[in-house]
């Protein structure tokens, strides 16, 4: 089976001549569907002839509005350009003593040398040298100081006179400035006449500077694989989602501090990118979440329904999606926290489910798109992306976000009926930018308060690839974003319905896709980069 959409190296950007600049303020402001009363979804989509009682709409999110307070950029900085990262690459200071006691004589026409050692390797900030030298005649006496480099600076060259000793503090720290500490010092004390004695009694240095001491690597993302779900936020409370959420080790709940130093207080089970805190269930679309959530992960414990990767991934949070800001603003802000969770605290984020979208026609809203789904390539991430609820409308000249992004490691997903043997007749297609179907009918899953639901559309169609992809994952961590898609791509089961509506003519196979994954042998990552 062929495919010509999303090949593995990255293709060149083309404008698509369709895709006009218009202005987005005339476009309504839609937030989170959900289902209401009368069978609709809080919207106009109940009125549709054909869609099912328990329809939900595909979210929107809020258009972008000028005018709309939004909380400033630098309050959703991740990682070391917002805090310190633990102890990495965080500077110590340290300061070294070292001295000796020759008590020896300083004879006329000679030169008598001590010397003193450090073993760490310190760059130099300031440098002391505390030295008892006791002479008759210190008009007579060149004193020199030299680091293990060979560089030398002067303490006295013949200054003084009668019965003068060279007693004191010097602070030499302009001269070795930089300099490493580590290695043998030598101080050097020349008679440069006859008649008069002395006696080098005792010496020591002060040297103090900031070590950056080991520099821990990255970590590399371990455990089971995450599945990050942007949308509203998920209800961890519920009894069906217990073991089926990533967890934060390294954050106290409930302490009121940002325990990893990853600008985020208290995110145990993920982010929300539109109030900017880890209280995950603030604001709209917690049962669209929740119902996606459940799909993924929910637990094999003979209540509700059973996740299609249950005991194999996680899920973690990323809500808030349709608040405090612009759909594509907030995506940008989870796919920040996201990739720095994986990149700099070693969380083994494969995946991110996105029963999202709308139309955006202006060419920079689609490039902020593109860069956004380009970070998740580089960090090895897949986009899960459902295409719309548009009664059988074909998208293939749409520019419908983020789902007709052209990158290899985006795959797009319509929704079959319930009896998985057609279209359904809510799904939106396309054979250009839509790899394949997935059941998204009648799907019964986890809502807020424990207790589930059936609910219909390409919503519920897209979780069920990502959970099969992170089943993929969790057969063979190996394995990448790109050639998980792929794999999903060419093990589909066709079917005749779905010809030039999907570019595989073909639904999910679930045990198909995870019986290649295994059977893929792959060269293991040699280094974390975007791993």
């Amino acid at each position: 089976m062929t495919v010509n959409r999303k090949p593995l190296s990255l293709p060149t950007s083309l404008p698509r001549t369709s895709e006009a600049a218009r202005s987005e303020s005339t476009a309504p402001s839609r937030g989170v569907a959900r289902p209401g009363k009368g069978g609709t979804d809080g919207f106009d989509s109940g009125k549709v002839m054909g869609r099912p009682a328990n329809f939900v709409d595909r979210p929107t999110g809020q258009r972008p509005d000028p005018s709309a307070p939004v909380l400033p950029a630098t309050a959703f900085a991740f990682g070391g350009n917002k805090v310190a990262v633990g102890s990495r690459e965080a500077a110590t200071p340290v300061t070294l003593t070292a001295s000796a006691t020759p008590n020896a004589a300083v004879k006329d026409l000679q030169t008598l040398t001590s010397t003193v050692s450090f073993d760490k390797d310190v760059p130099l900030e300031s440098l002391k040298l505390n030295l008892d030298l006791a002479h008759s005649y210190r008009g007579d006496l060149v004193v020199k100081l030299t680091s293990p480099s060979g560089k030398t600076a002067t303490v006295t060259d013949r200054q003084g006179g009668s019965a003068d000793d060279v007693k004191g503090a010097f602070d030499l720290s302009t001269a070795f400035k930089g300099e490493s500490a580590k290695g043998t010092w030598t101080l050097s004390v020349e008679d440069k006449a006859r008649a008069d004695t002395g006696t080098l009694k005792s010496w020591g240095l002060e040297a103090s500077g900031k070590t950056q001491g080991p520099v821990d690597p990255k970590p590399r993302p371990s455990g089971p694989p995450v599945v990050a779900v942007f949308d509203g936020g998920v209800d961890f409370k519920h009894s069906d989602l217990s073991t089926g959420m990533w967890t934060n080790p390294n954050e106290v709940a409930g302490d009121g501090k940002d325990n990893d130093g990853n600008g985020v207080v208290d995110d145990i089970h993920g982010y929300n990118v539109g109030f900017n805190s880890g209280d995950v269930m603030k604001g709209e679309g917690t049962d669209h979440g929740t119902h996606v959530a459940g799909i993924i992960a929910a637990d094999d414990n003979g209540k509700g329904n059973t996740g299609i990767a249950a005991g194999k991934a996680k899920v973690m949070s990323i809500g808030g999606l349709y608040d405090g800001a612009d759909l594509l603003t907030n995506f940008e802000r989870g796919v920040d926290y996201i990739v720095n969770m994986k990149q700099n605290h070693g969380v083994n984020v494969r995946a991110l489910n996105a029963s999202f979208g709308d139309e955006y026609r202006d060419a920079a809203s689609q490039a902020r798109w593109k860069a956004a789904v380009q970070k998740l390539a580089d960090a090895d991430i897949l986009l899960v992306a459902a295409t719309a609820n548009g009664n059988g409308s074909n998208l293939n000249d749409v520019a419908d976000m983020p789902a007709n992004i052209d990158l290899p490691n985006v795959i797009t997903v319509a929704s079959m009926d319930k009896r998985n043997d057609k279209l359904a007749r809510f799904s939106s297609h396309g054979d250009k930018v839509v790899e394949l179907a997935a059941v998204g009918e009648d799907v019964l899953s986890t809502v807020p308060g424990g207790d589930w639901e059936k609910m219909s559309g390409t919503s519920m169609a897209t979780p069920t690839v990502a959970g099969a992809a992170a089943l993929m994952f969790a057969a063979n961590p190996d394995l990448t974003a790109a050639q998980v898609r792929d794999l999903l791509v060419k093990t589909v089961e066709v079917d005749p319905d779905l010809k030039g509506k999907v570019s595989t003519s073909g639904k999910l196979d679930i045990a198909a896709a995870v019986k290649a994954a295994k059977e893929t042998v792959t060269t293991p990552p040699t280094s974390v980069a975007g791993r």
